[in-house]
């Protein structure tokens, strides 16, 4: 590897950052109702959101009263999140080096990026830094093909059965790429939280097109791209296919819908 995972996730995010809302963000947004329960009321409390993206759990929590705020390490993310809520406060911060000081906030949150960060663990140290004694970090993982995602499943069957090239991401890039109450836990106690609580969120994609789903991998994925992109135009073609006509076979009714599972992981700060 001549680049670190957080270049290429910077690179990738950077670029997909005109284009996230209209491919993912109807999948995304539907966990951001279970995140913002989990913390309770926050009407009158400082909440910071890490790896905001295009800033849609910043805007909920602040029409629940929070005085919310977001960071994301990609600049055209902040520019994105700006340009739709210009009234709320986004700022370009590294989840690992957050510019606040200790005990800043009652409630953290982290929408699906501890999967895209080389230091997973810094970036939950940093979170126990800020929060207030007592205050609650909540975040989300998606699960993988094993235990429920459709799409991953399809892709992963893709790879088993058509990629030649031994090309395996390291290990600490995929520590925490998906979704495990283990890791979860390991990672928040090593940091000095409490026991987590687990909730299983249900979500679904739920579209028309085949192609849609396929050019899902293209347009946003990072790792999973990076293995199609080594294997031969021959190959990369018939997992394309592959993956078309796997998910065509969902169709019901001329609709296609995917299961999408994620877990809510939420912990407290010892008071």
């Amino acid at each position: 590897m001549d680049k670190s995972l957080r270049e290429i996730e910077h690179t990738a995010w950077s670029e997909r950052a005109e284009s996230y809302d209209a491919i993912f963000a109807s999948i995304s947004s539907q966990a951001i109702r279970d995140i913002l329960d989990s913390l309770g009321v926050i009407e009158g409390k400082r909440h910071l959101d890490v790896a905001c993206g295009t800033g849609h759990l910043v805007a909920a929590a602040s029409q629940r009263g929070a005085a919310s705020e977001g960071v994301d390490f990609a600049k055209p993310m902040i520019d994105a999140a700006q340009a739709t809520y210009p009234r709320l406060a986004f700022k370009v911060a590294d989840a690992t080096q957050l510019p606040y000081e200790d005990h800043s906030f009652d409630a953290v949150t982290c929408a699906f990026g501890l999967s895209h960060m080389e230091e997973p663990q810094a970036a939950v140290n940093e979170t126990f830094r800020v929060l207030k004694p007592g205050g609650y970090f909540a975040f989300t993982l998606w699960f993988d093909g094993k235990n429920g995602n459709d799409l991953f499943r399809i892709v992963n069957d893709s790879f088993a059965k058509f990629v030649l090239d031994s090309f395996t991401l390291p290990e600490t890039w995929t520590q925490l790429r998906y979704a495990d109450e283990q890791a979860c836990e390991h990672i928040t106690r090593k940091a000095g939280f409490s026991a987590p609580l687990f909730k299983q969120i249900s979500i679904a994609w739920q579209t028309t097109s085949a192609q849609q789903v396929a050019g899902l991998i293209e347009k946003l994925s990072v790792r999973s791209k990076m293995i199609i992109e080594r294997q031969s135009p021959a190959i990369q073609g018939q997992i394309h296919e592959h993956i078309l006509s796997e998910v065509a076979a969902l169709r019901v009714d001329g609709m296609i819908t995917l299961a999408w599972p994620a877990l809510l992981t939420i912990v407290q700060k010892p008071g």
